[in-house]
């Protein structure tokens, strides 16, 4: 299943019998990150009716999802919005939709459809861009392939994200998970077989996720 991921935030904005809803969508790679956005949303809008929200975020090897219904009667609010997600195959990122009752109520499946909709044409307006999962590594070599490793690793798409070299390089690089044997294949060859290439390890496994 080929995965996207929003890159920017979004915001839109309907009425349904009188009742406000915003919704909101954006960018996460990190659950404790959504947390607080979700913390700083809900001082924002203090004088909302009811602040529901569903993620989607990949955490090292697992997908993490939840939702909220947040005081909305059970499965009308959080579930329509995850569900909303995942039919756009949306993953990394987190999606509020505030209400402001408007004084009629709407019912079960009246709420199911609005927070569906709100979810919905959000999601819609934003622009989203393919999502790829990524390995980090420590790339060890002796200084005078410096300049051919460093070239070669970017051909392939690798990004070096810290520089702690000294007499030795000595990188943390970041590169597509698939491309593993390229990344190997450059070592050994560039090197002379006198370079070393070290998973790092985060958590229970090696990767690190990240939109492309």
């Amino acid at each position: 299943m080929s995965l996207v991921a929003p890159n920017q935030t979004q915001i839109h904005t309907f009425k349904e019998l009188q009742s406000k809803f915003i919704s909101i969508i954006r960018p996460f790679d990190e659950v404790s990150n959504f947390k607080s956005w979700l913390g700083e949303i809900r001082k924002e809008y203090y004088d909302a009716s009811h602040v529901c929200w569903g993620y989607r975020i990949q955490d090292h090897v697992q997908l993490e999802e939840n939702s909220s219904d947040a005081g909305e009667p059970s499965g009308t609010a959080g579930l329509p919005i995850l569900n909303a997600m995942k039919r756009h195959k949306l993953v990394n990122c987190g999606v509020l939709v505030i209400r402001y009752f408007g004084g009629t109520k709407l019912g079960k499946r009246g709420l199911i459809d609005a927070y569906s909709k709100s979810a919905n044409e959000v999601i819609k307006t934003t622009t989203c861009t393919p999502w790829e999962k990524m390995d980090q590594f420590t790339i060890l070599s002796p200084m005078c392939y410096y300049g051919e490793l460093s070239q070669s690793i970017m051909k392939i798409g690798g990004k070096i994200i810290e520089n702690k070299s000294g007499e030795l390089i000595n990188w943390i690089v970041e590169i597509n998970a698939g491309k593993l044997n390229e990344l190997i294949q450059i070592i050994r060859s560039v090197t002379k077989g006198e370079g070393d290439l070290q998973k790092i390890k985060k958590g229970a496994d090696a990767v690190k996720p990240r939109r492309k």
